[in-house]
């Protein structure tokens, strides 16, 4: 894995896409930061705690990345590491064991934040939970193909990785897969 990869030149249909992805994410993050604070508002603050410490472990990711301090859909478009980078790190250079570190401690955060809350949530009402998940699982089915897809990062970022998996297993199983960044005709594509 190396950083050396083309820029991809983001489109203003990829921004709104972007946007439209992160519809489910704020709704379960806001949704589950008003949830914890009926318990205890200390519950929210550890929240949105572990959210500024994912960023941070983000932000050692982006050393190196053509899209540091831009716009950057990195680890499920919901933090900022690409723009705090440049403020922790301003001069350091890409690193792959402290890119490994930081994104492995980065993934780990991330369920963190996905399984932290769903005890209180169960707890307030079991029906929630499938909303829950329903929800993130939205948020990913609407980022992964739209962002992942086509980010230049995607042949070290983790995520890039996941989606070219999942890419890859569903066109083995079959499933017609239609890359969103191609505007050919649908009658053109096989049922």
């Amino acid at each position: 894995m190396t950083m050396e990869s083309r820029d991809y030149q983001w489109t203003p249909r990829d921004k709104w896409l972007y946007t439209l992805s992160m519809v489910p994410f704020l709704v379960v993050f806001v949704g589950a930061i008003i949830l914890l604070g009926r318990y205890s508002p200390w519950l929210s603050i550890l929240l949105v705690f572990f959210y500024l410490l994912t960023n941070v472990f983000q932000a050692g990711c982006c050393i190196g990345c053509p899209y540091r301090g831009k716009y950057c859909p990195a680890l499920f478009g919901v933090y900022l590491g690409n723009f705090l980078s440049g403020i922790l790190y301003p001069n350091r250079e890409f690193d792959q064991n402290f890119f490994d570190k930081n994104a492995a401690a980065g993934e780990i955060m991330v369920l963190v934040i996905v399984f932290f809350p769903v005890y209180w949530v169960v707890k307030t009402s079991w029906w929630l939970l499938p909303v829950y998940t329903l929800l993130i699982a939205a948020h990913l089915v609407l980022f992964m193909p739209t962002q992942c897809e086509k980010c230049s990062y995607k042949e070290t970022c983790p995520g890039g990785i996941a989606w070219r998996s999942c890419a890859i297993w569903l066109q083995e199983r079959g499933e017609k897969y239609i890359p969103l960044e191609d505007d050919t005709k649908v009658d053109q594509i096989e049922y």
